[in-house]
């Protein structure tokens, strides 16, 4: 009989992290026994709106029963959800028991589910790109870094931790080819030497090893080689006992202890840092805005607070041609949509808006910038979506300021207590 990966039919949220503590443990008994039979326990963070930018909030009832599956209420901020599934050995697709939603606050859920991971990453991608109320949680490379610099490096130097780089210039590919890069992987993918590679600058580095040794290397190779600034993933050691967590840039959080308690501690840690890296983002933007009566304007016909990500190295014409051509098509990882006008052979505007929200954007495009003029009541996750992907598929080394505040400045300010600190 094949152990079910959710809990079925259960009476209270306390029985659902009771299943996946249970999951977690044998999970952590396959890992040191070096086979896992079971899918780990995973969370993504999702993110819909607050009622700062003036819009209305929805129920996560509500979005989730628009996208078409099938939502039970189990108490009044938690909720099972049925969606469609492949069916094993070409059989039709099944309406089953996918995972849990737990509203955070009113802009903030999460999905708790033990679905390989895969599959899991597929449905939260389809659910993000058919709803505009939906967005991922973008961990951005600067802000993974600190993660980095004030938590996990003080976790004790005898313990191991994994940090994954990833940096792909798919817009310096051939065009179709660019049309289908950018897609997450499974966690554990391995090359196959048979599979047909184009030539092109792709970087994916794992460090995985005792977190003193991390420290005493990671700076000098980061300023040797610029990929390795594009921090993709971060390995969090448990503070309660063995094992650890992985984070990943668009808000997965995987479980590698033998505790789902240990698990959900960790992610309502990330939930506050992000929490509160949005409010000072967003605070910081207003507040410039408000101050300042003649905000730029870049001659687009709309005033905002700019957004501008500097690129360490200039883009070639190719690489910058291309980009300009496929960033605002229908399907594109900067989840913008837009009609580029080009002003001159190395500068580009875009009358555009984002499609979280369908919030206004208006951006100017050089092969040594990118500013981007966001309106009052702008999301936040905007902002940290831009630089998350400029980073990941333009440019690995980047600097970045909203207004005049350098972007690293505002992720160091967003300071939280650590889970079990409070």
């Amino acid at each position: 009989m094949i152990q079910p990966i959710v809990p079925q039919r259960p009476k209270d949220r306390f029985e659902v992290y009771r299943f996946f503590n249970g999951l977690s443990a044998e999970g952590q008994e396959g890992q040191d026994r070096g086979r896992n039979r079971i899918p780990l326990a995973k969370t993504f963070l999702l993110e819909h709106v607050s009622c700062r930018t003036g819009r209305t909030p929805k129920s996560p009832q509500v979005i989730f029963e628009n996208l078409g599956t099938t939502v039970s209420p189990i108490d009044d901020t938690f909720l099972e959800i049925r969606d469609r599934v492949k069916g094993v050995a070409g059989a039709p697709e099944q309406v089953e028991v996918t995972g849990y939603i737990e509203q955070y606050d009113e802009r903030f859920f999460a999905y708790y589910t033990s679905e390989k991971s895969q599959e899991a990453r597929g449905r939260v991608r389809r659910w993000i790109t058919r709803c505009s109320d939906l967005d991922a949680t973008w961990f951005s490379g600067r802000l993974l870094q600190i993660l980095w610099d004030r938590d996990v490096s003080n976790r004790g130097d005898d313990r191991f931790g994994k940090l994954i780089f990833k940096h792909e210039s798919i817009y310096d590919l051939p065009e179709d080819a660019a049309r289908q890069s950018g897609e997450d992987e499974e966690e554990e993918s391995g090359e196959e030497e048979e599979r047909p590679e184009r030539e092109s600058r792709k970087a994916r580095f794992e460090m995985g090893d005792r977190i003193g040794r991390i420290k005493a290397s990671l700076g000098k190779l980061q300023s040797d080689y610029n990929p390795l600034n594009a921090l993709f993933a971060l390995r969090f050691p448990s503070r309660l006992g063995h094992g650890s967590h992985d984070l990943y840039q668009f808000g997965q959080v995987t479980n590698r202890t033998d505790s789902f308690e240990d698990h959900r501690n960790l992610v309502r840690y990330l939930y506050r840092r992000y929490k509160m890296l949005l409010d000072l983002t967003e605070e910081r933007a207003w507040h410039t805005m408000e101050a300042v009566s003649a905000a730029p304007s870049m001659h687009l016909g709309v005033k905002g607070v700019p957004l501008t990500i500097r690129f360490e190295e200039p883009l070639p014409p190719a690489v910058f041609n291309r980009w300009v051509a496929l960033a605002f098509q229908k399907r594109n990882q900067f989840r913008l949509w837009g009609e580029p006008i080009r002003l001159g052979p190395t500068k580009i505007h875009v009358y555009g808006a984002d499609r979280h929200l369908w919030q206004p954007i208006n951006i100017e495009i050089t092969p040594e910038r990118l500013v981007a003029i966001l309106p009052q009541g702008t999301c936040g996750n905007t902002f940290h979506r831009l630089v998350t992907n400029v980073q990941r598929y333009v440019c690995p080394k980047i600097e970045a300021w909203i207004g005049e505040k350098p972007f690293n400045a505002l992720v160091d300010e967003s300071q939280v207590k650590p889970e079990g600190d409070e």
